[in-house]
C-alpha cells in the first residue's frame, strides 16, 4: 500500500514559481522542521508540521537554520560525534539501485550512503543483471521506465529486469520507482506481488528520496 502523504503548497517569493510538494505522513523531523528548496530558483524554506497544519517560511541565506536539512546525514553524524551521542546504525544489507537519469543517480546515491545505506547504483539493466551475479543484494530499487534509445545496452525496463531476476530463482524484494503519476490500479496489480514488490515511490518532488529512504527501512526490517 502508497504511503500516505499530504499537500503542501508554495508560492516563491523569489522568482515567483508556485509548486506543490507531497509530504509523507511518516516523513522524519517533520514536526521539528525540514528545508527544501525551489524547484526553480533554489530559495530555501522550512515547512513544519503543526497542530493547524503545515507552516512555511522562508529561510535567510545567511541565517542560521534550526531546521534539520533534508539528506543532511553527514552532518548530523559529525554533530553527534562531537556530542558525543551514538549516531544511527548503518543498514548492513546491500541495496541495488537501478536509476537511468545521471542527476537522479548521484543525488539519490549520495543521501542514501549519508543515511548508512550501503547502496550499489546501476545506469541500466544489464549493469544490474552483472551486479547481481557478483554480489549478494538485499533489495532491488528500480526505475520502471529504464529503456533508452540513446544506451545500447538499455534494453529492459523496470518489470523486465525483476521478471528476468525472478526467472533465475531469485525472490529478493523490489521497490519500484517512476516519475509518472501513480495510480491506483496500476500498485494494485497482482503481477507486481508475483515480482516481490515492496512499494512504489513517484519521483518529482524534493521528498521522494527522504519517502524511498523510509520505504528501504520498512522492507528491510519487515523481510
Amino acid at each position: 500500500m502508497a504511503q500516505k502523504k499530504e499537500p503542501v503548497e508554495i508560492s516563491c517569493s523569489g522568482c515567483g514559481a508556485a509548486f506543490r510538494l507531497w509530504v509523507p505522513e511518516e516523513m522524519p523531523n517533520i514536526r521539528i522542521g525540514v528545508k527544501v528548496g525551489c524547484v526553480l530558483c533554489g530559495a530555501q524554506y522550512s515547512i513544519k508540521k503543526t497542530e493547524a497544519g503545515y507552516d512555511v517560511k522562508a529561510v535567510a541565506v545567511d541565517a542560521a537554520p534550526q531546521q534539520t536539512p533534508v539528506g543532511a546525514g553527514a552532518a548530523a553524524q559529525a554533530a553527534a560525534a562531537q556530542a558525543g551521542t551514538k549516531p544511527a546504525a548503518a543498514i548492513t544489507d546491500t541495496i541495488l539501485m537501478i536509476e537511468d537519469d545521471k542527476v537522479a543517480r548521484a543525488m539519490s546515491e549520495n543521501q542514501l550512503s549519508e543515511a548508512g545505506i550501503s547502496v550499489i547504483m546501476a545506469k541500466n539493466a544489464n549493469e544490474a543483471m552483472k551486479v547481481l551475479k557478483k554480489q549478494k543484494i538485499s533489495l532491488i530499487v528500480s526505475d520502471l521506465h529504464l529503456k533508452n534509445p540513446a544506451d545500447p545496452e538499455s534494453t529492459m525496463d523496470g518489470e523486465e529486469l525483476l521478471r528476468s531476476i525472478c526467472d533465475l530463482g531469485n525472490s529478493i524484494p523490489a521497490i519500484i520507482t517512476t516519475g509518472k503519476d501513480l495510480l491506483d490500479d496500476m500498485i494494485s496489480d497482482p503481477k507486481w506481488f508475483d515480482l516481490h514488490v515492496k512499494g512504489f515511490i513517484q519521483k518529482g518532488n524534493p521528498f521522494w528520496v527522504e519517502e524511498l529512504k523510509l520505504k528501504i527501512k520498512e522492507v528491510l526490517f519487515k523481510d
